[in-house]
């Protein structure tokens, strides 16, 4: 009885530590973001103090990064819990499979959704739609 609380716990925790890591990733990609855009920032000062244009290439960069990127990570990551989340409703004891589902269920329907987003663009398109 006791390994099978213990085994409940460390199963929790890796899933705890799985999606701290994740955040703490997302937010060390939004501070390098910024760090990015603000170095921008002071280099269009700069040049603006010294009385020239600021190189072109600097406004391009912010335009960038203001850009919505698709979410195809998002994706793989859904699909990949989805899929487990499968696995275990199809093996889990009768009683259990009903929490089993409704992850799996929610997973699969995230992971489609962001598909769709990646597919579709909704940001208004990419490079391709720019030249044409």
């Amino acid at each position: 009885m006791i390994s099978g609380e213990i085994e409940k716990w460390v199963v929790a925790a890796f899933i705890f530590g799985a999606v701290a890591v994740a955040m703490i990733g997302a937010a060390w990609a939004q501070w390098l973001e910024h760090k990015r855009r603000s170095q921008a920032m002071d280099v269009i000062k700069a040049a603006i103090e010294a009385g020239r244009e600021p190189p072109a290439i600097v406004y391009e960069q912010i335009k960038k990064a203001g850009q919505s990127k698709p979410p195809w990570g998002e994706v793989v990551v859904f699909t990949g819990i989805g899929f487990g989340f499968w696995v275990a409703y199809a093996n889990a004891a009768p009683d259990d499979k009903v929490q089993y589902l409704v992850v799996a269920a929610t997973m699969t329907a995230t992971a489609l959704g962001c598909l769709a987003l990646a597919i579709m663009r909704p940001d208004g398109g990419g490079k391709d739609d720019e030249s044409a």
